[in-house]
Formats: structure tokens, C-alpha cells, sequence
């Protein structure tokens, strides 16, 4: 959940082109590792406890999508560039949607193929709450208005995630207490 939110929940300050990182089924295991840990941790709930940090980089969140949460993306993941910079994070993938992806006839025809999806916005966490301000998305380098992705969101997240606001902090899963994302990694405290 955490790496999905790192991916839908995106940015670059600067748009370069970066190097291209292997993805790896080992990359994607050493993020579950790291997510498994906080989740130990939470689950031993010692209050007397210090806090740990884990460092999650661009390569692990890559990995992590492309091999750990592929059956859980409903459409095709092709590529996927994850950047990290200091307060932002940004995702800038390529994707297959079938001819059936909605279960709308009219929407299919429009989404049906492979196209770029950009989501770039701010990311934040402090004292076990989160904070994701939203700042850019374009679908094959077209700008989409936010007012059609609040419709999106409602319409297809939702449904599924009733709890889930754009617009409102979030409680931070795990027991993680904040989130200080840097150059190339976020800082993970638990």
C-alpha cells in the first residue's frame, strides 16, 4: 500500500532525462522485506521503543510495482520512472489498457492502447499522518484538468477506498511515524 501510494501519489522538480535502473524480483523483495519490518514492529506495539529508519529508493519502488503489485494494477505496466526529489515524488509510466478495461463501451474505445501517464505532487508525513498535494497529471503529455481526476477518483477509487480524500491528510499505515522524502529515496520513520 505504501509503494502504490509512492506511485499514484508522484512528482519531479525537474523534468531530466534520468538513467534507467534494472528492475529486479531482488530490488522488489528487499522493499517487502523493509515493509514487513515496519509491520512487525507495529504489530509488537512497544512504546518504550525507539524509532527506526529505513531508506526506500527509486529502484525498490520500481521493483516493487513491476513485480510485487502487478496483479494488483488493472492494466498492463510496461515501464515505470519513479523519481524522488526533496518534498515530491513523481511516477512517469507507460501503460496497456485493454479493449475491456473499464466496462464501459465509450470509455474503452478512448483509453483502449498503451499511452504515458504522468503524476507528479507532494508528498509529506509527520507524527503518523500523511499529507499528498497533487500537482500534475498528463496522459500522453496532455494536461488533465484536476477537476476530470476529482470525477476519476470518485467514480473508480472511491468505491473501493470510501475513506480516501485528495484533500485530506491520511493516517500513515504501520505504526509509520513520518515520511521525508529526498533526492533519489525517502526516509521512512518508524
Amino acid at each position: 500500500m505504501l509503494a502504490a501510494a509512492f506511485v499514484l501519489r508522484s512528482i519531479s522538480a525537474q523534468e531530466t532525462a534520468a538513467e534507467p535502473r534494472e528492475l529486479s524480483k531482488r530490488s522488489a523483495d528487499v522493499l517487502q522485506g523493509k515493509i514487513d519490518d515496519i509491520k512487525k514492529t507495529d504489530e509488537a506495539a512497544d512504546a518504550n521503543r525507539k524509532h527506526s529508519e529505513i531508506d526506500v529508493t527509486e529502484a525498490e519502488l520500481e521493483s516493487y510495482v513491476v513485480y510485487s503489485l502487478r496483479e494488483k494494477i488493472p492494466v498492463q505496466m510496461d515501464s515505470i520512472d519513479v523519481q524522488l526529489t526533496p518534498g515530491a515524488v513523481a511516477a512517469d509510466t507507460q501503460m496497456t489498457f485493454n479493449s475491456n478495461t473499464t466496462g464501459n463501451p465509450m470509455v474503452d474505445a478512448l483509453v483502449g492502447g498503451t499511452h504515458n501517464l504522468f503524476v507528479k505532487g507532494r508528498l509529506s508525513g509527520y507524527q503518523g499522518r500523511g499529507k499528498f498535494d497533487l500537482e500534475e497529471v498528463r496522459v500522453d503529455g496532455i494536461p488533465v484538468p484536476k477537476v476530470l481526476i476529482n470525477s476519476l477518483f470518485d467514480r473508480y477509487v472511491k468505491p473501493k477506498y470510501p475513506e480516501a480524500d485528495l484533500k485530506e491528510p491520511f493516517d500513515l499505515p504501520w505504526g509509520i511515524q513520518s515520511i521525508d522524502i529526498q533526492s533519489q529515496k525517502a526516509r521512512i520513520t518508524y
